[in-house]
């Protein structure tokens, strides 16, 4: 008899699935679906990515290269945002065309971040009555390049994910909490840095970008091109920077990338200073790109460029 049992047994097993016999092994679950987010700006995409960790995907709109003030998003850039979760600018005029993706996205219940409607933002320091920069807002846009104000605005792309995907909220607010400190060391570097300088003006070739830094750490910011990237001073201004560089013992002009550094060269042969760039950080080059760098990376880089200008100790 136990001979036959085991020949049954020996007939069965092979028909049974392996480890029936066995606990049951957990249903396999469904992989959690990725939260894909896309931001205007390069600040705004090393934030969220920073904040984000895995399970979000963060794309950045702008291509290399690219000025967000005249840039003009294609179809297939109206296409991408409406397969998306989640869209995050500035607003405030820093984008123009940032209303017509959205309504040509067509998507109601796309989750939005206007991060200029989050913070106190400064009107535009020199505009005459009823003139406008930056769109139709008058108001400055260019807060990243304020490391407090980037510690309130990663505090708010926080509170924007958690609502999204509440689970993840823990992860979410220490990420947060570890970037800030990273900007916490930038903004006590740049108050060492900048604390005692010969010169606390700065002449800036390109439009006013500048002026939360100058606010943050008492400089005072002469934009050239004023309130507006197409803007250009008439001979008559340009003469009066030139004069105030020359009695401000200006030693550095310096200029926006690819925009500016032919005016920086013109006012700084009348002053007899050197020139240098400053970068907005808005975009990256594909150089840049390619190498990896950083907002930080280009916010320490503004740090020494500024030491260097104003004779900083």
């Amino acid at each position: 008899m136990i001979k036959t049992l085991k020949i049954l047994l020996s007939l069965l097993l092979p028909l049974c699935p392996a480890g029936r016999l066995a606990a049951e092994p957990p249903a396999v679950q469904p992989a959690e679906r990725i939260i894909r987010i896309m931001t205007t700006v390069f600040p705004l995409a090393e934030f969220t990515r920073a904040v984000a960790g895995e399970g979000v995907e963060v794309e950045l709109l702008l291509p290399p290269g690219a000025e967000v003030h005249t840039w003009q998003p294609s179809f297939g850039d109206v296409r991408k945002l409406a397969s998306l979760d989640a869209f995050i600018y500035i607003g405030s005029g820093l984008e123009p065309w940032a209303g017509d993706l959205l309504r040509g996205a067509g998507r109601p219940d796309l989750r939005l971040l206007e991060i200029g409607r989050t913070l106190t933002l400064a009107p535009i320091a020199g505009l005459e009555p009823g003139e406008h920069g930056h769109g139709s807002e008058g108001v400055d846009p260019h807060v990243w390049l304020d490391p407090v104000l980037d510690a309130a605005i990663v505090d708010r792309i926080a509170d924007f994910l958690s609502e999204i995907d509440p689970a993840g909220a823990e992860g979410f607010r220490s990420r947060a909490a570890a970037y800030q400190s990273t900007l916490e060391l930038l903004d006590r570097d740049f108050r060492s840095g900048l604390g005692s300088c010969r010169t606390r003006m700065f002449i800036y070739c390109g439009h006013s970008a500048f002026a939360y830094l100058a606010r943050r750490y008492g400089l005072e910011q002469v934009a050239v091109f004023g309130a507006s990237p197409d803007a250009a001073p008439t001979p008559r201004e340009l003469a009066s920077v030139i004069d105030r560089a020359k009695a401000a013992g200006v030693r550095t002009v310096f200029f926006e990338p690819g925009t500016g550094e032919k005016m920086a060269r013109l006012i700084a042969s009348g002053a007899g200073a050197d020139t240098r760039p400053l970068s907005a950080g808005h975009n990256l080059t594909r150089d840049e790109t390619a190498s990896r760098l950083t907002f930080i990376d280009i916010m320490r880089t503004n740090l020494e460029t500024l030491k260097h200008g104003l004779a900083c100790q």
